[in-house]
């Protein structure tokens, strides 16, 4: 939390903080961060627009080596899209091998990933990495300043998320009309597996998979059947949520149980009965 208002004038860290900490007990040091970051940047526009401006100006990338004879290299002030890129560009790599066989955990792979594409050791497939960004229509064009939310990197300044979208030159755009109460969005349909507009409309609605304290991005994620085909369980969007692989497991592996609430939020249930409550953005 100290981390999180140091850059910001006593008035906008006090209300940020004040309006964080009734819900701090139930979140995660990330889902706080997060939350925090967001609420900074809606408590001065301007203040969050410079200090992410002079950030990218003092960027800079060093390496050192470590005591036991292996290196470590950092970035800082990257751009928050490059940043969400990279990040997505690594674990899909990383993923495939994991799925070809490699039996070595996920970092594992990750880190020899990110060292063989610095050092060229992998041949780009010629494919863009995946922008996704959720910002409400006014924003986009320019009418109003509410936060946007970049995949893979979570709240972002007005100001950058419209720098970010005039780069999309040949994007696809996905328009969602919800609720502005709820934010819920509703199709109905009985296929098997969830359609494209389904699944396009749960990472509209979700940001991250729905397990409690988990963050990995929507894009990365299984379409998971609340209520399963086996017993009944219809592919709407009511009955669909997204779920990171290893939460998919563990729901169907363990004895952790989950249900959709009225207003998009889920109750998970442990399996030693404790409830946890996830809320949508």
């Amino acid at each position: 939390m100290i981390r999180g208002v140091a850059h910001v004038d006593d008035e906008v860290a006090n209300r940020a903080l004040g309006t964080i900490l009734p819900a701090a007990p139930g979140l995660t040091t990330g889902q706080i961060a997060a939350r925090l970051r967001k609420l900074v940047i809606e408590g001065d526009t301007e203040a969050a627009k410079k200090a992410y401006d002079e950030g990218v100006t003092q960027a800079r990338v060093w390496s050192t080596l470590e005591p036991d004879g292996t290196g470590t290299m950092i970035s800082t002030g990257m751009e928050a899209h490059d940043l969400a890129a990279a990040n997505r560009n690594i674990n899909g790599l990383a993923r495939l091998r994991k799925n070809a066989g490699d039996s070595r955990s996920i970092d594992k792979i990750r880190s020899e990933v990110f060292a063989q594409l610095l050092a060229g050791r992998i041949v780009p497939n010629g494919k863009k990495a995946e922008v996704n960004i959720t910002g409400d229509l006014k924003t986009l064009g320019g009418l109003d300043d509410k936060t946007g939310y970049l995949g893979g990197f979570g709240p972002v300044h007005a100001d950058i998320m419209r720098q970010i979208v005039e780069r999309q030159h040949d994007a696809t755009w996905t328009y969602e009309i919800t609720d502005p109460e709820t934010g819920e969005v509703f199709a109905v349909t009985t296929s098997r597996r969830p359609t494209a507009e389904q699944y396009r409309q749960l990472r509209a609605r979700y940001k991250t998979c729905v397990h409690p304290g988990c963050r990995l991005d929507t894009a990365q994620c299984d379409i998971d059947h609340t209520k399963d085909r086996l017993f009944g369980g219809l592919t709407t969007l009511c009955n669909l949520a997204p779920l990171c692989r290893f939460h998919h497991r563990l729901k169907h592996r363990s004895a952790w149980t989950y249900r959709k609430l009225g207003d998009g939020s889920f109750e998970w249930t442990s399996q030693f009965g404790f409830k946890y409550i996830t809320h949508p953005p």
